[in-house]
């Protein structure tokens, strides 16, 4: 009967979690595609501004220069000369600022990655039976989603770059002039404006909503516990190992076992936090005085 009982009680749960998942990837899901077409129209300037400074340019061609082999085994063992990634890193600072676009993705990405945050510490407040609106207004919280937001574009326009020199370098390596250069260009920023604008709108507000759900529940000051909610889909992950912690209860300011303290905590590593889709919820609560 206890055994019964038990079962009953952890379905219950399971029922409630994945009610919660699910409301929690529709309201992101509805931010995200409102987010994309703004980080869209950013990568559209940014190649346009790139094949433009192209026009008119000496292009390197180190298609004669000497590769690097190991006449031991017989096989090449550098794919690219080293002149080419020489030529390439300058060459790519002609074309393209990553620090120029910062103000662009910034105000592009600031709006939505603010409202995921807020909506989600709303939600965390209703969740918990706490009225009143959460604020993001305070020092504080406009500090933690400017920093984010900042750093988060920095990278972005970083990986581009490098996208950018990667492409340079097999161009130059094979003598190519700028109309293939402008093709491999155009190649890069589809694949921008596809699935990469995807999983960076995936990312960014999946992760506010996250950082807003916990600390709503710090700011609630009731809660005690949270429990952490794996994606309920067949698209969950299921590497790192840190997806297969779905329904594990940690006190509020303890980090679970893969050591986030929350879903898309900002100290997390890369792999925990791109393109994850895990939630948390409230566990205990604070009995009433």
């Amino acid at each position: 009967m206890a055994a019964e009982l038990l079962a009953e009680e952890e379905a219950e749960l399971d029922a409630e979690l994945t009610a919660k998942w699910l409301v929690f990837m529709k309201r992101t899901e509805n931010t995200e595609d409102n987010l994309k077409p703004k980080l869209q129209i950013a990568f559209t300037k940014q190649e346009k501004s790139i094949l433009s400074k192209l026009k008119g340019k000496r292009i390197p061609d180190t298609s004669d220069a000497e590769r690097s082999y190991d006449f031991s085994l017989g096989v090449k063992i550098k794919e690219n000369s080293v002149e080419a990634e020489k030529a390439a890193d300058k060459f790519v600072d002609q074309i393209y600022t990553a620090s120029a676009w910062q103000d662009t993705f910034t105000a592009a990405m600031l709006p939505f990655v603010t409202l995921a945050y807020k909506e989600a510490g709303d939600a965390a407040f209703a969740e918990i039976g706490i009225g009143g609106a959460f604020n993001v207004t305070n020092p504080r919280a406009r500090k933690f989603l400017q920093d984010r937001v900042f750093e988060n574009v920095k990278g972005i326009n970083e990986e581009t770059r490098e996208k950018l020199k990667r492409q340079l370098i097999q161009a130059f390596d094979k003598g190519e002039g700028i109309p293939e250069i402008s093709k491999r260009i155009a190649g890069i920023f589809d694949i921008n404006r596809g699935s990469r604008t995807d999983k960076i709108a995936r990312t960014e507000i999946v992760g506010a909503s996250n950082n807003g759900t916990h600390q709503g529940y710090v700011d609630s000051e009731v809660v005690v516990t949270k429990i952490w909610i794996d994606s309920r889909d067949d698209k969950v992950r299921t590497t790192p190992h840190n997806h297969r912690i779905d329904g594990q209860e940690r006190a509020l300011d303890k980090p679970y076992s893969n050591g986030l303290l929350h879903p898309h905590d900002p100290n997390g590593a890369a792999g925990n936090v791109i393109n994850c889709r895990c939630t948390e919820a409230a566990g205990k609560l604070k009995e009433a005085a």
